[in-house]
């Protein structure tokens, strides 16, 4: 009786585990056809319709799939490209419907597109701008300078004429030569020649001491505890606006200045 009963159990047993094995490979059936459904479904979705036209996957009734040259089984022949004649595209180039119709230019287009351009060459013109600018501040420093007749760009000047011409040249007739000048008209000259002479004169008397790196400001400071300071100062003040700076001097003013010179000439003696 017990190994009728242990036959039935192994035989359920048994059963049981096929019916197991069964069911697990209708399960990954089921599962590898979802999976192939859903890859294909995907891929479908990829394909886009102007993916598909492009592959001419889709059926047309347009579509031609014979090139240029190749032989037509339908229609006997080859395909070739019809060329316009010469005639003919002349014709067609002179009607007036297929000519474009010129539009006249616009004045404020053009002027879009002078600021266009300016406006790509704006750092130039602002380079250019800032350039011409410190030019015309240097220009006014210099006619500041030359009009006000500040001694700045002259000391050089004065060493190489006054001093040298005392020192090098020794003993020199000045008022001929002062004489000389103003009987030619040449009165930028005289009034050289009117400076020198008064400059020989003191020295003459001992009130400066001339030298080849001297100056007229130096002579200044050597009569600067004296009488003839102011006068001299005066003279000098003259002599350099019309010597250095090359004003023009007429009859009139030197016969002005020739007081001053003869004045201070008197002073001296």
């Amino acid at each position: 009786m017990r190994r009728v009963i242990y036959i039935a159990l192994l035989l359920l047993l048994c059963t049981g585990v096929r019916a197991q094995d069964s069911t697990t490979t209708t399960d990954e059936e089921e599962y590898t056809a979802v999976v192939d459904t859903t890859v294909a479904t995907e891929s479908d979705k990829e394909l886009t319709l102007e993916d598909k036209l492009r592959e001419k996957q889709l059926p047309h009734s347009l579509w031609d799939d014979q090139r240029s040259g190749e032989w037509n089984d339908a229609a006997q022949g080859r395909l070739a490209r019809e060329e316009i004649p010469a005639e003919k595209m002349e014709e067609l180039r002179s009607m007036k419907a297929l000519q474009y119709e010129e539009k006249p230019r616009d004045e404020k287009s053009t002027l879009n597109a002078i600021g266009a351009w300016v406006g790509q060459h704006l750092k130039f013109f602002r380079l250019l701008f800032y350039i011409l600018l410190g030019l015309l501040l240097l220009m006014g420093i210099v006619l500041f300078i030359r009009k006000n007749d500040i001694p700045l760009f002259r000391r050089s000047h004065q060493r190489t004429e006054e001093g040298e011409i005392l020192t090098a040249e020794g003993p020199q007739n000045y008022d001929a030569l002062a004489r000389a000048a103003i009987a030619a008209g040449n009165w930028r000259e005289a009034v050289r020649m009117r400076y020198l002479h008064s400059l020989q004169l003191l020295e003459a008397k001992q009130l400066i001491a001339p030298g080849k790196d001297k100056t007229n400001m130096d002579y200044l400071r050597e009569l600067a505890s004296t009488a003839w300071y102011k006068p001299f100062a005066t003279l000098t003040l003259h002599y350099e606006y019309i010597w250095y700076g090359q004003q023009p001097l007429n009859n009139g003013q030197f016969s002005q200045l020739e007081e001053q010179f003869s004045a201070f000439k008197t002073s001296l003696r």
